[in-house]
């Protein structure tokens, strides 16, 4: 299947059952699709944690969970299934000096994004590079200069002193990767991106074919990062129209958390959970009304501290005497019902991604490059795998008929 078949397929699937993924169960109790599939919504409460800790960790098992109360939607398997591009069995770790200030994850996505990269016969700017650990991964394997972008003043020097260190060919430049005159950076050179966020991955994208940059090699994330408030697609087929909140489901796969992190992730739910009821009954305010992320640190105060806390910066006046202990239990209630509720809308966590990913490829195919689409890495590594590799045609000539991208 094309990229542009694939993309329509997704689409119209995410469109006749958008039902089911765009009303997220934090904000509404019991979303419409639990009048219409009741036992798919008596069976999901019934869940044990443990179950819903395998369904959340498998997508293929939430597709097929999906598929015994509606069939179609087993469809979405194969339209989410994509080449792995593996490393060779002979392929080096990152040792020695190049290993200086990279973290272990860190280390491994960056061994596995860069052995997935093709021949590199351009000089690379490395996008959003922060300390340049790619960059400098990058500028040994394919021996070509490097010049890396990041915002962050102090990231720039710290990548300059480790480029140093390793003794390669690496040189920053602190730009904002927002402003239309950063793109001269990429003119006729092999741009570079893991794990560019959102309105940043797509200034990359318009400035690389504005520029003619020879190649682009992307690992798109955090796609609800963006000053506009909805996204529309890049390509004239896309009918889809997403709000923040909905750009945030591709990336609730936590697959990658430990023990003590999904803990802390369930404990905020709750007292958010708590404090949108405490607002409500407060205040009056709707319980689909959003409010600023909380600082993480400040689950350490306990719950009443931290419901005051919050309930200042939000305007909500608390009277001295209150039941926390019974505030506490719903907050509690809600969460496990939000993760079993949530388990539907996951559903189309991975089908929605992948359509984010082949909007940004099919934007790419029309500016006259040849793209494939692939996963760089297992999920266990880090779940935001897509990689989306692109070799301007021209520089192909005659020889188009044998590049790696034809397939």
């Amino acid at each position: 299947m094309d990229h542009l078949a694939r993309y329509l397929a997704l689409q119209d699937i995410l469109n006749r059952h958008e039902a089911l993924w765009r009303p997220a169960p934090f904000h509404i109790s019991r979303p419409a699709w639990c009048a219409r599939y009741p036992e798919w919504a008596g069976q999901a409460l019934q869940l044990s944690d443990a179950e819903v800790e395998r369904l959340n960790a498998d997508n293929p098992g939430l597709i097929e969970w999906a598929g015994e109360f509606v069939p179609e939607l087993r469809a979405l398997q194969a339209l989410i299934e994509l080449p792995r591009l593996e490393r060779s069995a002979d392929a080096d770790s990152v040792n020695g000096r190049l290993a200086w200030g990279m973290p272990g994850r860190k280390q491994a996505q960056a061994e596995a994004f860069a052995e997935a990269v093709d021949e590199i016969d351009s000089p690379i700017t490395e996008w959003c590079a922060g300390k340049g650990h790619l960059g400098r991964l990058l500028a040994v394997r394919s021996q070509q200069p490097v010049l890396s972008l990041d915002f962050d003043a102090t990231l720039c020097r710290e990548g300059e002193l480790l480029a140093e260190r390793a003794h390669v060919d690496q040189h920053f430049v602190r730009a904002d990767a927002l402003e239309p005159h950063s793109a001269r950076h990429l003119a006729g050179r092999h741009a570079v991106a893991l794990h560019a966020c959102g309105d940043l991955h797509l200034a990359l994208l318009r400035g690389a074919v504005a520029q003619h940059a020879a190649a682009l090699d992307l690992s798109p994330c955090c796609y609800y990062r963006s000053l506009d408030a909805v996204y529309r697609p890049l390509n004239p087929e896309g009918v889809l129209q997403l709000t923040r909140d909905e750009l945030h489901l591709p990336v609730t796969d936590t697959a990658t958390a430990g023990a003590r992190d999904r803990r802390l992730r369930d404990r905020a739910m709750a007292w958010k959970l708590a404090f949108v009821k405490l607002r409500e009954e407060l205040a009056g305010v709707p319980s689909a009304r959003t409010f600023k992320p909380v600082p993480s640190s400040w689950l350490s105060l306990g719950f009443e501290a931290w419901c005051r806390r919050l309930a200042e910066r939000e305007g909500v006046e608390v009277p001295a005497q209150y039941d926390w202990p019974a505030l506490e239990a719903f907050g509690g209630q809600r969460q496990r019902e939000v993760m079993r509720l949530s388990l539907v809308r996951h559903v189309f966590r991975r089908p929605l991604e992948v359509w984010l990913a082949l909007d940004r490829v099919l934007y790419l195919e029309r500016a006259g490059y040849r793209v494939r689409l692939a996963e760089f890495c297992g999920r266990g590594l880090t779940p935001r795998n897509l990689f989306i590799s692109a070799r301007r045609l021209s520089r192909c000539g005659h020889n188009i008929a044998n590049s790696p991208f034809m397939d």
